[in-house]
């Protein structure tokens, strides 16, 4: 995945040597004891590294060691499979994290006949969450719905997980999120991780 060139501060990525703005690449700092750490954030202080929102870029750059050259010898061993599956587990978190503050915030709605009467209300919802193992004939109802609407609509996490977010005992197919707030992030957040994982599922 190419970085996005825009107007704000430029970085290279140490694998492809792509350049992009900072906030659409992936950031790594090192700690106290030389641990290669991801700054998705990027408020982490010290020192930054930057990747492409690549897998591959990740792996090019454990194998190629250009952590060691970056952090000029200052960065421990990189167990390239360890830091590859903490990245996606923290961009799962991070998902995870702000339909959870959604919920929180009461800017949820599951369920669905609940959606369903959010998709064709006053109020629409501004982002409509599919669970990424929903039936494909609800999956194809709801999504028909929400474009009608001009309603966005992503897939990402499974319906346990989803029924875990909403605070619900019970699988959840769907989560419309009613804020703007939360669904931008939230979009911002499910693409870097799509992008992440672009090679490995070949979309």
């Amino acid at each position: 995945m190419s970085p996005l060139v825009g107007t704000g501060p430029q970085r290279s990525c140490i694998a492809c040597r792509r350049t992009g703005d900072k906030g659409t690449l992936l950031r790594f700092v090192l700690a106290p004891d030389g641990t290669v750490t991801p700054d998705l954030e990027g408020k982490l202080p010290g020192r930054g590294a930057y990747l492409c929102q690549s897998r591959r870029c990740v792996q090019d750059a454990v194998a190629k060691r250009q952590f060691s050259r970056t952090f000029k010898g200052a960065a421990a061993e990189v167990d390239g499979p360890a830091l590859t599956a903490l990245l996606q587990q923290i961009m799962e978190q991070r998902i995870s994290g702000y339909l959870a503050l959604a919920n929180k915030a009461g800017a949820t709605v599951s369920g669905g006949e609940a959606i369903e009467r959010s998709l064709k209300g006053a109020k629409l919802p501004r982002l409509l969450v599919l669970a990424t193992d929903i039936s494909p004939a609800i999956a194809e109802k709801l999504a028909g719905i929400a474009a009608r609407s001009a309603v966005p609509v992503v897939k990402v996490l499974s319906k346990d997980v989803l029924g875990q977010l909403v605070g619900k005992e019970s699988d959840r197919s769907a989560v419309a999120v009613m804020s703007d707030g939360f669904a931008q992030s939230l979009v911002k957040e499910i693409e870097r991780y799509r992008n992440y994982l672009e090679e490995e599922s070949g979309r």
